[in-house]
C-alpha cells in the first residue's frame, strides 16, 4: 500500500511546539506528526527527554522506547530557565499553531511564557485542575490504580493488576490527539485559539465505559472478570490441547453456531441454563468448564478453524513477537532510519502515513531552528512599516 505524499497529509501547515516528554505527550504530538503536522521537540540540554535512557532494550544509546514515540519530529536543546532559552521558546511558540506540554503548575508559570489566546494550548496532567489533585504528579501507574483499571485487571482471587502497556498514558495521548484536532477545526471555522487540559486520571477513568456506567446506576463495587467478559458469556480464553486461544460468541446466533457447528454439542445451546445470554452470565460457573473440557480436546489450530468457518469471532492467543511476525502484521512494519517500526495504524484513502524522519537525536537541530527563528525575526522587523510612517 503506498503512503501518502507530504503536502497531501491532513496536517501539514500546522507547527506543533512540544514541551512535553515521557510517554502521554510525546505519543500525542507524535500522532500529529505522523499527520503531517511539523512538530519540534523541545529538550533539557545534555538530558533531554528521560525515555531516551529507559532502557534496556536500547538501539545504540537510545532506548527503544524513546523510538517508539518519537518519529517524525525534530530536536531542540534549550534552557528553558535561560533568558536566551526562554526568549527562543517565546518565539518558538509565537509561531507555533499547537503547544502540549505535561508540566505541573508551578513549573508551567515558571518555564513557558505566556501563550496567546489565538494559540491552541494542550496540557495533559495527572489530575484535572478544577480539582484538589491539581498540582499532583501523573504517572501511569498511579492512573491505572487510582482510577479503577487496575482493580477490574487480574485474576478475580488474585490481586489488581496493571495492563503489560503504560495504557493510561496510551489513553491520554489519545484523548489529546483528538481534542487538539477538534480545536484545529474549530479555528479554521473562524474560531480562535482553545485552552485544553487532558489528565491521565481523568481519561483513564473515562476508559472505563460499560464498566464505570454500571457501577454508577448500581451502586455496587466492579468486579474483576480475568480473561472473561463482565456480560457477555462465552467470550474469553480457553485451553486448547496445545495452547491457549480466544473465544467471542458474543451473540445468540454465534453461541448457537458454536454449540452446532463448533464443538457438535447442539443440547447446549438447547439447554434452558444457557438459552439467553443472560441464562449464561448466571450460570457461567456451569457452562464454562464444559467448553474449557471440551476445547482440551483438540489443538488450537483445529478450533480456530472451525470457528472461522462458522463465522464466530476467535484468535489465538499470541506473543508479542508472534504477532509482529503475522501476516496481518507486515503492512504495518516499515524502516526508520537503520530499524523496523510500526507505522500508524490509519489510513487515509488506503493509503498509510508514511515514517518521513527516525526518532531525532538530542539537540539534533538546534542549531538549524536557530538560525530559522533568527531570520525569520529579522526579516518580519525588517518589513515592519517605521512608526512616522504609519
Amino acid at each position: 500500500m503506498s503512503n501518502l505524499p507530504l503536502p497531501t497529509l491532513p496536517l501539514h501547515g500546522i507547527l506543533v511546539a512540544d514541551f512535553s516528554r515521557v510517554l502521554a505527550g510525546p505519543l500525542c504530538t507524535q500522532l500529529l506528526a505522523d499527520e503531517g503536522a511539523r512538530v519540534i521537540k523541545v529538550e533539557e540540554p545534555g538530558r533531554g527527554d528521560e525515555t531516551r535512557h529507559w532502557g534496556p532494550p536500547f538501539l545504540g544509546d537510545v532506548s527503544t522506547y524513546f523510538l517508539a514515540i518519537n518519529r517524525n519530529k525534530e530536536s531542540i536543546a534549550i534552557d528553558l530557565r535561560s533568558p536566551e532559552g526562554a526568549e527562543l521558546a517565546r518565539q518558538l511558540i509565537e509561531r507555533a499553531d499547537v503547544i502540549v506540554d505535561n508540566f505541573l503548575p508551578a513549573q508551567r508559570a515558571a518555564l513557558l511564557p505566556e501563550i496567546g489566546a489565538d494559540k491552541i494550548h494542550c496540557s495533559i496532567t495527572g489530575f484535572d485542575g478544577d480539582t484538589g489533585e491539581a498540582n499532583t504528579p501523573g504517572y501511569d501507574l498511579l492512573a491505572q490504580a487510582g482510577a479503577g483499571l487496575m482493580s477490574i485487571t487480574g485474576e478475580p482471587a488474585g490481586e489488581p493488576a496493571k495492563t503489560g502497556v503504560a495504557l493510561s498514558d496510551v489513553l491520554t495521548a489519545h484523548y489529546a490527539h483528538g481534542a487538539i484536532c477538534a480545536a484545529l477545526v474549530a479555528r479554521e471555522r473562524g474560531g480562535g485559539g482553545a485552552r485544553i487540559e487532558v489528565s491521565l486520571f481523568g481519561a483513564t477513568l473515562a476508559s472505563l465505559i460499560n464498566v464505570a456506567q454500571g457501577a454508577l446506576v448500581t451502586g455496587n463495587e466492579a468486579r474483576r472478570y480475568g480473561n472473561a467478559h463482565p456480560s457477555i458469556v462465552p467470550y474469553q480464553l480457553f485451553h486448547a490441547s496445545d495452547r491457549v486461544f480466544a473465544v467471542g460468541a458474543g451473540t445468540e446466533r454465534h453461541y448457537r453456531l458454536l454449540c452446532e457447528r463448533v464443538i457438535e454439542r447442539p443440547e447446549l445451546a438447547s439447554d434452558a441454563r444457557f438459552a439467553s445470554n443472560a441464562k449464561r452470565v448466571e450460570n457461567r460457573g456451569v457452562l464454562v468448564p464444559l467448553l474449557d473440557e471440551i476445547f482440551r480436546t483438540r489443538a488450537a489450530a483445529d478450533w480456530i478453524a472451525r470457528c472461522r468457518a462458522a463465522a464466530i469471532p476467535c484468535s489465538l492467543v499470541q506473543g508479542v513477537l508472534e504477532a509482529l511476525r503475522s501476516e496481518a502484521a507486515q503492512p504495518m512494519i516499515a524502516k526508520a532510519g537503520e530499524y523496523d517500526t510500526l507505522l500508524n495504524p490509519v489510513r487515509f484513502d488506503g493509503a498509510r502515513l508514511p515514517i518521513r524522519s527516525a526518532p531525532p537525536k538530542l539537540g539534533e537541530h538546534t542549531d538549524e531552528i536557530t538560525r530559522e527563528i533568527r531570520e525569520t525575526t529579522r526579516d518580519s522587523t525588517q518589513t515592519e512599516t517605521p512608526p512616522e510612517r504609519r
